[in-house]
């Protein structure tokens, strides 16, 4: 007998609603000692990054200015919620909001550099 069996699924996805990004609990998981994190668009390759940041980060003058978001954890997911944050994000995508209520991304952590990549070229179905 030749037999497949199956393991668990662990690939990081972050889930954008209308007002909020949510992050399973494989990609939650990096933010669970995180004060905030900066939000931003990497306009060359198309992707959202999410960096964390300790307090001692957070508090630098080189984040001055910049809109820090608190990252909300729970046993089994991640959330950031903000409607102006989604409109950001909208300037730089096409998601309509009007015709599908949520859109599922692949996502990867960079340990070196503290953020998460989301990937708005691999949107994941289901």
């Amino acid at each position: 007998m030749d037999v497949q069996w199956f393991s668990r699924k662990t690939d990081g996805t972050a889930t954008i609603y209308e007002t909020n990004i949510t992050f399973n609990k494989t990609a939650s998981r990096y933010f669970v000692n995180t004060y905030a994190v900066l939000i931003g668009f990497d306009k060359e390759n198309k992707n959202v990054v999410v960096k964390a940041l300790d307090k001692e980060e957070a508090s630098l003058n080189k984040y001055n200015g910049l809109t820090l978001y608190k990252v909300s954890i729970k046993p089994t997911y991640g959330r950031i919620n903000s409607k102006q944050l989604i409109t950001n994000i909208q300037n730089y995508s096409n998601f309509d909001f009007q015709e599908v209520k949520m859109h599922k991304f692949a996502c990867s952590w960079n340990q070196e550099q503290k953020f998460l990549t989301i990937y708005l070229e691999k949107e994941v179905q289901g």
